[in-house]
């Protein structure tokens, strides 16, 4: 919580106000709950490679990113479902390779949050139901990096949010060695 909130993209600097306004809930409770439901699921997405790295503890590890993964999409749904984070069911009917292909950038953004909900999906399933804790690390990635891009699929998230990433490709490459 502490790196990834007090870090304003405005000045590129860390600027603890910023987590103060979190913390004491200095704007709104529905802005702290929103920085809060980032921040679970960045820590979520974080613990997912270290089970696969930190064997005595990988059951615990992946619980925790279970729970975290789980309270995440519980307030993203419902606080995003019908708005351009979380399209509603309606607008599931469209063509998706269309949707990418036109030219209308709200039409590809409906489009590539369609695939990153589409990627959580899997990710929780393989996380909750499956012993392949691997597919749901690649499953989780796919859905942040997706969801994050805008759409001139440019990545805009805090340095701390990158963490994740290289996280993965080292978890991936131990798992898949041993």
């Amino acid at each position: 919580l502490a790196f990834y909130t007090a870090f304003s993209k405005a000045t590129r600097r860390l600027d603890f106000a910023l987590l103060a306004d979190v913390v004491f809930v200095r704007k709104s409770l529905d802005f702290t709950l929103v920085e809060l439901n980032k921040a679970i699921s960045l820590a979520g997405l974080t613990n997912l490679p270290l089970a696969l790295l930190v064997r005595p503890l990988r059951s615990t590890l992946l619980w925790h990113a279970m729970l975290l993964l789980w309270t995440h999409s519980a307030y993203s749904t419902f606080k995003f479902y019908g708005s351009n984070h979380i399209p509603p069911l309606k607008a599931w009917r469209t063509n998706p390779i269309a949707d990418f292909r036109s030219t209308d950038a709200k039409r590809k953004v409906s489009a590539m949050k369609k695939v990153a909900l589409i990627f959580g999906a899997l990710g929780q399933g393989l996380l909750a139901f499956t012993a392949w804790p691997a597919s749901a690390l690649c499953a989780g990635v796919a859905h942040f990096y997706v969801i994050e891009l805008d759409y001139k699929f440019k990545l805009g998230v805090r340095p701390y949010a990158y963490l994740p990433f290289p996280l993965t490709a080292l978890a991936l490459g131990v798992w898949w060695l041993l």
